[in-house]
């Protein structure tokens, strides 16, 4: 089997498992706030918290990978350390009251850790397989089946504890989750960033020069910044979009459907734009997506039947959940692969997930404080907004136009 098509087939692996955990501890708090004595606000502080852990150590995380060169044991270190959460999940089921909130937060906090490892170090192992030229489109189907775990993995589970119960359900996940972890340390044992250099467009031997991650600053503060500004309303609505949806339809089922309808758009959404980073170039890509997704979450606010919420939330969800091919693509097309997991880590994982956590913060404080989520979401789209003025930041950069231009 052809390296970049091995590349492919474990790190799919790795994002469908990856972000099938995602949702994990969110499905997880139906259940909780059932047990008497566990406080939902406290359940959701440690939401926060294992936002916040993902998202800080993205970059140390993404440092050590650029300089031990074992991406493969990475993945399988930071989805062993997830397996290793899905069970102790599972135990604090069956623990007594007293250590529950303990048990936890302990679950939640490795949860955080092991999601540090796979979207820098997934993408820096596309970039060296598959090249600039054609990373971003290999990006884009390997992000959507992260998309796909996404949908499916918290059905499973939920199913799963229907019929096992809430304990044997997650031990059921965490199983799987080993095996998986397992299979990709297999999978991805003959990658060696060492054998590869991307220059041009091309995969070539790797040679004497050494250009600095400094000569980048202005790319990557200026993408971290619209990033941030981005995902604080992202992740702000997201998390409290289903909430919204049943009090305008007034019904669970109905929510339901708009919310799975919508999500499995950004199935067929990455492979899109992932191919769009490679014809057209991220700058484009990000401020079509950017601008899109923005414009149609303006347009969900005013609209209240079931037809129009979920067409306009699916075309939202097409537009806005493509970041990993078209930040991470774009990011490859720009960055030298020798700093490619540490510009990985400070796009996606300071500024996607810490961005996120702000923003989910700011959104529970206004509840908090009594304000509508429809005036919420309204204060959200501000930030949108922002990010959108703020896509001339991105620097016009003359080495990217000729690299596309090479590639094409």
């Amino acid at each position: 089997m052809k390296e970049d098509l091995r590349s492919l087939i474990f790190t799919s692996l790795g994002h469908f498992t990856n972000d099938g955990n995602f949702l994990l501890f969110p499905t997880l708090i139906a259940y909780y706030k059932l047990i008497p004595g566990v406080s939902v606000p406290l359940l959701g502080a440690m939401a926060i918290v294992y936002n916040l852990i993902s998202g800080f150590l993205g970059s140390p995380i993404g440092r050590l990978a650029d300089r031990i060169d074992h991406d493969g044991f990475l993945i399988f270190t930071g989805i062993f350390i997830e397996a290793t959460s899905v069970m102790l999940f599972g135990v604090s089921f069956i623990v007594s009251h007293n250590i529950i909130d303990y048990t936890i937060l302990i679950a939640a906090v490795l949860l955080g850790i092991g999601q540090a490892f796979y979207h820098p170090i997934g993408a820096s192992i596309l970039s060296f397989t598959y090249g600039k030229k054609r990373s971003p489109t290999a990006m884009g189907y390997n992000g959507s089946f992260g998309s796909i775990g996404r949908a499916v993995i918290p059905f499973i589970l939920v199913y799963s504890i229907d019929f096992f119960g809430k304990v044997n359900g997650l031990y059921i996940i965490g199983v799987y989750t080993f095996a998986s972890a397992f299979i990709i340390l297999a999978g991805l044992s003959f990658f060696r960033r060492s054998k590869y250099k991307i220059d041009e467009g091309k995969v070539t031997k790797i040679t004497r020069e050494k250009p600095k991650l400094g000569d980048y600053k202005k790319f990557l503060i200026a993408l971290t910044l619209i990033v941030f500004i981005r995902s604080i309303f992202m992740m702000g609505t997201v998390t409290f979009v289903p909430d919204y949806l049943d009090d305008v339809l007034n019904s669970k089922i109905l929510m339901g459907d708009v919310v799975s309808i919508s999500f499995l758009s950004a199935v067929a959404g990455q492979p899109y734009f992932g191919s769009m980073v490679r014809k057209r170039g991220g700058r484009f890509t990000v401020a079509l997506t950017t601008i899109l997704s923005t414009i149609f979450f303006g347009i969900f606010l005013i609209v209240h039947t079931f037809a129009l919420l979920t067409v306009v939330y699916l075309l939202y969800v097409f537009a806005a959940f493509s970041g990993f091919p078209v930040l991470l693509g774009y990011v490859a097309q720009v960055i030298p692969s020798e700093f490619s997991t540490e510009s990985n880590a400070l796009i996606w994982s300071f500024g996607n997930i810490v961005g996120g956590s702000v923003g989910i913060a700011i959104v529970t404080l206004l509840l908090f404080l009594k304000v509508t989520l429809f005036i919420s979401f309204v204060y959200m789209l501000i930030f949108a907004i922002i990010s959108v003025i703020l896509l001339p930041l991105l620097p016009k950069n003359k080495k990217e136009s000729d690299k596309l231009k090479n590639a094409s």
